[in-house]
């Protein structure tokens, strides 16, 4: 099977005490990563056990849409959002990449 999609599956995990603020941050990219042309689903999960605990699935119409999103200007401002917190509330990231395979 020929399928350009790009998947990704990303885990996330906020430093303590900043749950909240991480989750605001996360729910503001959803909709303007939904309003890109490339992006097909874009959903933001939270752990229901675990609310410091969240999970992006991403599906993207090809690598060069997911390359796009990555530069879209607001992941710019959510990386110098991060960066300019103390501490950084993303205490953990785990992104993997997914193909279809059958």
């Amino acid at each position: 099977m020929n399928d350009p999609h790009v998947i990704l599956n990303v885990h996330m995990e906020a430093a303590p005490g900043h749950e909240e603020e991480l989750a605001e941050q996360l729910k503001a990219l959803v909709a303007p990563t939904q309003a890109e042309p490339g992006c097909l689903i874009y959903q933001l999960h939270r752990d229901p056990e675990n609310p410091g605990r969240f999970m992006f699935y991403e599906r993207f119409v090809s690598q060069e849409a997911l390359d796009s999103h990555s530069k879209s200007p607001h992941l710019v401002k959510f990386r110098e959002y991060r960066a300019a917190a103390t501490p950084d509330p993303l205490a953990k990231s785990v992104a993997t990449k997914w193909k279809v395979f059958a």
